[in-house]
């Protein structure tokens, strides 16, 4: 390849970390770019709908955006060591980590964040001055980016249903999911063997930039469990080698207590979802980008009652999940479907979702 990749990206965009995480493990050539206050408004914008990052552009000019179609782009053209398992329980398993991770941490990032603002700030501060900023006087960067998070503040937080109130039962969560993959990666490097797999960068996301680098979670979250904290370094900076997933198909019985959250807490968070955008469907067309937030929903999480607004977002990842099953010859699906009817999860696969596709930052109502 006589040219890298560009990765548009930074330290404390959650999305960033996850793709970084990638383009690592897999060798593939990247310079990584801080995008300015112009590449990020208006090139960037220019070029994928959205003013967002990460954004990789490919050395014959294609500007990718959303991690997951930038992976799933990157795996056919990089074949070697797939982090996509071959095997069908394995891999339907990864891509549920992918969006649990991706969309179900969502409040645990922002909350680990930026309810312990006044530790976490200075680092944020400094990054966005100078990866969005470079040569403005610094107190007009310093400006913009406190402005910037106070309407992020006012407008994301409330919509993910954090607040005050809410804090101790999300705090609650995210002890008993932590010390879960505590457990786990003290007896496995990675979700499922010694190679990092889709599930791994779906998770990588939240615990690398909001809990495994901002200082208040790294140091009360994140470094008192060691053997988390050891896959997070794992993750961002990969060893050599491809290593292997389990042989015969199989799952550590470690991923349990995950397991339990992704089809007891999350499967609910999208039935609730779906049922909510069908209910107010009637009022859009075809082809046309819903809200990011829009409705209600409310679900079990860690023996309470969570509210948050739904993100037609989350169901368009849901859709893939369930498309990927529903694409699988008929003997690996039975192997799915019979592995999932082991452990509760087969309402995953029955979900009512209406057909999305991705539209930048958002997602449309499927043309007919």
């Amino acid at each position: 390849m006589s040219k890298p990749y560009t990765f548009y990206g930074a330290d404390l965009s959650l999305y960033s970390g996850k793709l970084r995480a990638y383009l690592r493990f897999k060798r593939i050539p990247y310079v990584e770019v801080a995008p300015n206050f112009y590449t990020f408004n208006v090139t960037i914008k220019r070029h994928t709908g959205d003013a967002v990052i990460p954004v990789l552009v490919s050395p014959e000019g294609s500007w990718m955006q959303d991690t997951s179609d930038i992976i799933e782009a990157m795996e056919a053209r990089f074949p070697n060591a797939p982090v996509v398992p071959p095997t069908p329980v394995q891999a339907f398993a990864a891509r549920l980590f992918e969006l649990w991770g991706d969309e179900f941490w969502l409040p645990t990032a922002m909350h680990a964040r930026w309810s312990h603002q006044e530790e976490n700030y200075p680092l944020f501060e400094r990054d966005a001055t100078q990866s969005f900023f470079p040569g403005w006087p610094l107190w007009i960067s310093r400006l913009i980016v406190k402005q910037g998070l106070a309407k992020m503040l006012a407008e994301f937080l409330p919509v993910l249903g954090v607040n005050r109130d809410s804090a101790p039962l999300l705090d609650k969560w995210i002890a008993q999911q932590l010390d879960a993959l505590d457990a786990h990666f003290a007896v496995q490097p990675f979700l499922f063997g010694s190679r990092p797999s889709l599930g791994d960068y779906g998770m990588i996301g939240p615990l690398y930039a909001h809990l495994g680098r901002d200082p208040w979670p790294l140091r009360n979250l994140i470094e008192p469990r060691k053997h988390l904290h050891a896959w997070v370094q794992r993750m961002i900076n990969p060893p050599a080698g491809e290593g292997e997933f389990l042989p015969d198909d199989r799952l550590a019985q470690t991923l349990t207590p995950m397991l339990r959250s992704i089809f007891d807490e999350m499967t609910p968070f999208l039935a609730s979802g779906a049922g909510e955008l069908r209910r107010v469907i009637k009022n859009f067309k075809p082809g046309e980008r819903l809200p990011r937030f829009m409705g209600q929903t409310e679900y079990p999480l860690a023996g309470g009652r969570w509210r948050q607004k739904l993100l037609p977002y989350t169901l368009w990842m849901a859709q893939r999940v369930v498309d990927s099953y529903r694409s699988l010859p008929e003997a690996d699906a039975a192997k799915v479907k019979a592995w999932l009817g082991t452990i509760g999860g087969l309402p995953i696969l029955e979900l009512d979702l209406p057909r999305l596709r991705r539209a930048g930052l958002r997602a449309a109502l499927a043309e007919d």
